[in-house]
């Protein structure tokens, strides 16, 4: 127990297979990457041969050292070259688990063929694991990512839609503005489309857990950020009914989510007049009287409308701006929150601040804002971004500030942005002819029977192919 309680990280897990002499090495490192320590690891071991996820005691403890690597009869496994192997199972012990693309291949045929002969905490598993790798772009294929995530569409259980959520949200955002970006939603719009119907269009009875709670929000999120027509049309009419009638948006009642994320959701494609009332009611009511009044000012910036955008800048940060919405500083803050949260938001940012920059100049705290603004700045507009920092800074020498403008060389300009222009570098072509050879029609025909031969054979040649391939590198 030594190696557990005397450490503040946890292991990962990594395990690749010899397809030629049917041997297993299993690495392991600390999940804190400037840590040298190593742990006794339980191990136990679920193959497709052996598909025992019940019996949950220890198959192999390995000792504190970076590599192992042994038989499968060594371990104890039943695993013939084609089948799939899964480590920790349910999740019993504390270590994250790493596949080679190879054994992920093999899962996946198998998440396609009947996906609950793998527990539903394994399924979790695998995308919490394979979320940090793609995270930080450090898979070399992402199509075999595509090919777990496509099985979605049959899950009912709340854990692995929990889990890979924050995939789905990741690889959107870095979509955004790119040739696959609606193909993508479209994809993801067909998994979640039948989870969402199942929990929002039924009733709910009884008690939820918060785990229920926080998986329910989730999809929501997941769903209307893809645009599903359902989500939108059920959160706009919970957010019209807050809005404008006397509902009450609590957890209590049922609707799976704070009142903040359906504000948010069910204000993306308001009506122009919808709109504009709300903006009327600025001016009409008293902030301190309407515990709503904040709520519905920080829900507009997730407006995906350009004029509806345009009105809202102007309403915090115009010329002709309302103080008695809120002060300059508070206003300077919702610019941040926008520009963080609202991708559709930038380019219609970067304009208006560009149109009133000499305005802005005077509100306190822009330049610190427009500093951290300048972290998201992509590659593709670092130009356009020199260029206004250099109109700002003379514009800041007239009205004598003392605050001091990010350089036009620092490292931090883009900073943020950095994971994503590297994303799409490594991945966006083949996210974009994984998406084209997948889209509707051609992708419901082919996933539309559970047992569908066509998806399958797909899948297994894609995976056999893998093997052989090396398996034939050994060789040489």
């Amino acid at each position: 127990m030594l190696s557990w309680t005397h450490s503040s990280a946890i292991p990962i897990v990594s395990i690749s297979r010899d397809y030629e002499y049917n041997t297993i090495t299993i690495k392991q490192r600390s999940k804190d990457q400037s840590s040298l320590e190593y742990w006794w690891i339980p191990l136990n071991f679920a193959s497709a041969s052996a598909p025992d996820f019940q019996r949950t005691a220890v198959d192999y403890f390995m000792p504190p050292v970076s590599e192992v690597t042994l038989s499968a009869s060594e371990l104890g496994i039943e695993l013939r070259i084609d089948d799939w192997l899964i480590v920790n199972k349910q999740q019993t012990g504390f270590y994250h688990v790493l596949y080679n693309d190879a054994n992920l291949w093999l899962i996946a045929k198998q998440l396609h063929d009947n996906h609950t002969v793998i527990h539903p905490l394994n399924r979790a598993a695998i995308f919490q694991d394979l979320g940090h790798l793609i995270q930080n772009n450090d898979m070399e294929s992402v199509d075999v990512v595509f090919e777990l995530l496509s099985y979605l569409q049959y899950e009912e259980e709340l854990m692995p839609w929990n889990q890979v959520a924050d995939t789905i949200v990741f690889l959107g955002k870095n979509l955004f503005g790119t040739l696959s970006h609606e193909m993508y939603n479209n994809f993801v719009r067909q998994l979640i489309r039948p989870i969402f119907i199942r929990l929002f269009e039924t009733p709910c009875h009884g008690n939820l857990t918060n785990t229920e709670l926080l998986a329910r929000q989730k999809i929501m999120e997941m769903a209307c950020l893809v645009d599903l027509q359902e989500c939108l049309t059920y959160t706009h009419a919970k957010a019209h009914e807050y809005i404008f009638g006397s509902l009450k948006i609590g957890n209590e009642m049922g609707y799976y989510a704070m009142h903040e994320t359906i504000l948010c959701l069910g204000v993306k494609y308001l009506s122009d007049e919808e709109f504009n009332a709300i903006l009327n009611t600025f001016s009409k009511d008293d902030r301190d009287t309407h515990p709503w009044y904040d709520d519905l000012i920080y829900a507009l910036r997730c407006t995906q409308s350009q004029s509806h955008l345009q009105q809202y800048l102007n309403l915090l940060l115009g010329e002709n701006s309302t103080k008695s919405i809120m002060d300059d500083i508070e206003s300077m803050m919702y610019l941040l929150y926008l520009f963080r949260s609202n991708r559709a938001a930038r380019p219609v940012m970067w304009q208006f601040i560009e149109e009133n920059y000499r305005v802005l100049c005077g509100f306190p705290k822009f330049v610190e804002n427009f500093n951290r603004i300048a972290e998201y700045t992509p590659r593709m507009h670092r130009q356009q971004f020199i260029d206004l920092r250099m109109k700002i800074a003379e514009e800041l020498k007239k009205v004598d500030r003392d605050e001091i403008l990010i350089a036009a060389d620092s490292s931090h300009i883009g900073q943020k942005a950095k994971v994503s222009d590297t994303f799409n570098d490594k991945f966006n072509h083949q996210i974009y002819e994984w998406l084209k050879r997948n889209q509707p029609p051609t992708y419901v025909a082919s996933l539309g029977a559970r047992s569908s031969a066509t998806q399958i054979g797909h899948l297994f040649r894609v995976a056999g192919k893998f093997l052989r391939k090396v398996v034939s590198k050994k060789r040489s």
